[in-house]
């Protein structure tokens, strides 16, 4: 970079208050920005606890339920397995109003 005029000085101390301004902004910025990182926190309130609680349970449970399908096969296989054809009838009638009504 080449000053030339007559106030050659002037105009280079300007230039290096310039640069130092544009320092000393990054420089509190960074500063700031440090600060807030380190000031900032994530409280969670009880209710959210209880949820996240909750999802990890129902992620502990099995989807089938091992037990059941066993002693249902165990029924079928030794042919004492019974449908109650109401209860049936009035779930199968009850999806179907709900689907209809989604």
């Amino acid at each position: 970079m080449k000053i030339t005029g007559k106030n050659s000085s002037i105009n280079l101390d300007a230039y290096v208050k310039n640069i130092k301004d544009r320092e000393g902004i990054d420089a509190s910025a960074k500063q700031d920005a440090e600060r807030v990182s380190k000031e900032d926190q994530v409280s969670l309130s009880p209710e959210v606890r209880k949820i996240q609680e909750a999802k990890e349970l129902l992620r502990s449970v099995p989807d089938i339920r091992e037990e059941k399908v066993a002693q249902i096969k165990a029924q079928i296989e030794n042919g004492t397995y019974r449908v109650e054809d109401t209860k049936l009838a009035a779930k199968m009638i009850n999806e179907s109003l709900l689907n209809e009504l989604l």
